[in-house]
């Protein structure tokens, strides 16, 4: 990743003077991801307004000593998952999780996410609840099929 934690905390600052929430912001390679989001749904304008102001401010400042690209996006409705809060914020919505080693004899769990803790979350699959510390997660995602999720 090279992006400072304060061309971060600046990006977030001006996604919110905009009236959006940063989701999540991903860097690597040489692409820099902007996820976005707010009440109601996130537009193809919004993004086009986010994307400038954020270039703008990377513009000026010049944090990034090779080139880069930026994209400004909706973490959009099968949303990753990779934040205590956006988990927090997805109970009681069907999500499909990966894990690094293996659970009840399985890597993969599809079902609702029934509860989040400071440690882990709780998914109700058709076999059973199944605790994931978070340590062991290494990917998760909305799993909402045709938009019935919940």
């Amino acid at each position: 990743m090279f992006l400072s934690e304060k061309i971060k905390e600046d990006i977030i600052m001006i996604v919110e003077s905009l009236g959006f929430n940063v989701y999540d912001i991903d860097a690597s390679g040489s692409k820099i991801t902007v996820y976005i989001d707010k009440d109601g749904s996130i537009s193809i304008g919004d993004c086009e307004i986010a994307s400038k102001n954020i270039s703008v401010m990377l513009d000026a400042l010049d944090p990034i000593e090779h080139s880069y690209i930026l994209e400004v996006s909706s973490p959009g409705i099968n949303r990753k998952l990779r934040k205590v809060e956006h988990f927090k914020d997805a109970v009681g919505k069907r999500c499909v999780v990966k894990t690094h080693k293996l659970v009840n004899s399985s890597k993969v769990f599809r079902g609702v996410l029934s509860s989040c803790g400071d440690s882990g979350i709780i998914i109700s699959t058709d076999k059973g609840d199944v605790h994931l510390e978070f340590d062991n997660i290494k990917r998760a995602r909305i799993d909402d099929d045709l938009g019935g999720g919940k």
